[in-house]
């Protein structure tokens, strides 16, 4: 399942003006409205989805719900394999089946959207290769909360770069544990806690040799003097860890909607511009090849 996160980083394409420099409200009024698409594709898809709505002006307004675009023909193609994405009204975005149109690394992949008023927009995107993960390490850090002395675990990737240009990465995982005390019995589930730029890496300074991720928490911080089973997680625990190989726009455009999302209660940062390869609108066609590793401890 695909996250879109996007509207708001969206949004933030344009850049601000000089603030000692008059703006006409009407400049602002007449800024011409694109369609916004987002959509990431991978060989490891359930779903092959895209989000698909319009650009908002400044002093428009109108409710945001209005900003979908429900009746649009979105088709993506490589070589002579095409399929249509079809509106699911209940999940709001446009969606297929990757049995009927499977993704394959190293292919490049086109994407056009076009709605009936003849606004029409395409994009293109090459998946990658994927990079193997090779080891997940866990750990324990100890960390002053509160002026408490407590103890907090969390997990690193190891992975090698590939060597001859520029690589791009994100790390991501979940983590798995039963429910203790819970009737019915359950399993939790809790994504790992990249913490910084959303998991992404780029290999500029590896020069194709090993790479070792940030920390990525494992649950909340406990006593210092508690131990991991059971205070914290229940057995069997089990940590799915995942390294994506991502191609450059996916990298770029999560790498700056990040950066927005986390300066976005601040009103007295800089906006942040949000790239864009959509060509005649706004967002991000991007894909990823993703690499599993598991960790399972009785």
């Amino acid at each position: 399942m695909k996250k879109f996160g996007w509207l708001i980083g969206i949004l933030g394409l344009a850049s601000c003006q000089n603030l000692r420099q008059e703006v006409q409200p009407q400049q602002l009024a007449d800024q011409p409205v694109k369609l916004l698409v987002a959509c990431f594709i991978s060989p490891q898809d359930t779903v092959l989805a895209a989000k698909v709505a319009r650009s908002r002006p400044i002093l428009d307004d109108e409710t945001v719900i209005n900003l979908e675009i429900t009746n649009a023909t979105v088709t993506l193609q490589t070589g002579s394999r095409s399929i249509v994405l079809t509106y699911h009204s209940r999940l709001r975005y446009y969606r297929a089946s990757p049995n009927q149109f499977p993704i394959r690394a190293g292919e490049t992949y086109q994407l056009r959207v076009q709605t009936p008023d003849g606004q029409s927009v395409e994009a293109r995107t090459k998946v990658p290769e994927a990079v193997l993960l090779q080891q997940v390490r866990l750990d324990s850090e100890v960390v002053l909360e509160n002026n408490q002395v407590r103890k907090r675990f969390f997990a690193r990737y190891v992975w090698s770069d590939r060597s001859g240009q520029t690589e791009y990465y994100q790390t991501a995982g979940i983590v798995a544990y039963r429910c203790s005390g819970c009737s019915p019995d359950k399993t939790i589930r809790e994504p790992v806690q990249f913490v910084g730029e959303q998991g992404l890496y780029t290999d500029r300074e590896s020069k194709g040799g090993q790479m070792v991720s940030d920390p990525g928490y494992l649950g909340v911080s406990i006593p210092s003097n508690q131990p991991f089973f059971p205070t914290l997680f229940s057995k069997p625990f089990v940590l799915t860890a995942d390294l994506r190989h991502v191609n450059e726009d996916y990298y770029h455009y999560h790498q700056a909607l990040g950066q927005q999302l986390q300066i976005e209660s601040n009103p007295f940062a800089e906006p942040v511009p949000i790239p864009s390869n959509i060509q005649g609108g706004l967002g991000c066609f991007g894909a990823y090849d993703r690499s599993t590793l598991t960790v399972r401890l009785e």
